[in-house]
């Protein structure tokens, strides 16, 4: 089924590249690309209605790949209007950069992106500077709640026919407890390797009635961040194209707040995240 895809546009390269993306990744969607004018930061004089101040070199690149795109303009924050118009319009996907004029830093993302992460109703696909292209393996970090289910479902759904590796990240720190003090015990790292082959087996289950066939992994890591840092060491060393995860883990959050591992790999994987609510 065709997919009803938003990308948010600002005239930043990252702009480019977030509708290159959109358009390789859904070839049957169909795009709207939405400027939003921030009048805190648009001079009296402008005129906040001209799109084709940001959307002439989208729409050549559009055209010169055979894409057909619409184009709608608003007035307002940035992020609340993105959301809205998602909801709005019946968005399937936003594919978004991950900052865009002001820059940012490697490791941040720029300030709409992540309010659009942390609430919009729908997956969000980031996309970063310089990062590898490709429709040809996706990884899905699950650990066993609602929201990794959901990445898979979405992974099994709309890419049933690209390679998929699910993958299990153990922390290691889970099997460190006690009052005041860090206790170990092997008997409860065993209890948590047992778990991981459960739960992946259910992943494999689960991939077969979605008619799909996937690799699972387990992974551990040791340092900081682990559970992340093991996410994006087997992305960077296995020629992994997209990441699909789940917005939070089995701790739970609310729903402004991303999980801090699901935040920490959108910011920092070498390849485009999907983070499903």
């Amino acid at each position: 089924m065709p997919r009803n895809v938003l990308v948010p546009v600002d005239g930043s390269p990252l702009s480019n590249d977030a509708l290159e993306h959109a358009t390789a990744t859904f070839p049957d969607g169909t795009f709207t690309l939405l400027h939003v004018d921030d009048p805190r930061y648009t001079a009296p004089d402008e005129d906040v209605l001209r799109p084709e101040r940001v959307f002439t070199e989208l729409l050549d690149a559009a055209e010169q790949h055979g894409v057909e795109v619409e184009t709608e303009v608003r007035v307002g924050h940035p992020s609340r209007e993105i959301i809205a118009f998602s909801e709005e319009a019946d968005v399937d996907d936003i594919v978004m950069g991950s900052h865009g004029r002001e820059g940012a830093s490697r490791i941040l993302l720029g300030s709409v992106a992540e309010r659009v992460l942390r609430r919009a109703p729908v997956p969000v696909t980031v996309v970063r500077p310089h990062q590898r292209r490709g429709a040809t393996h996706h990884l899905v970090a699950i650990d066993g709640s609602e929201q990794s289910e959901k990445a898979l479902e979405y992974a099994f759904t709309v890419f049933p026919e690209v390679e998929t590796t699910i993958l299990h990240a153990i922390d290691p720190m889970e099997t460190y407890y006690g009052e005041g003090q860090l206790v170990h015990s092997e008997a409860a790292y065993e209890e948590i390797e047992r778990d991981a082959e459960a739960l992946l087996a259910d992943a494999r289950e689960f991939a077969e009635e979605h008619g799909a066939e996937v690799t699972t992994t387990t992974v551990v890591e040791w340092g900081p961040n682990r559970p992340a840092a093991a996410i994006l060491d087997y992305v960077d060393g296995n020629d992994v194209d997209h990441v699909i995860v789940g917005s939070h883990g089995r701790s739970g959050v609310s729903r402004v707040l991303l999980g801090s591992v699901a935040e920490t790999v959108a910011r920092r994987s070498p390849a485009p995240v999907t983070v499903v609510r």
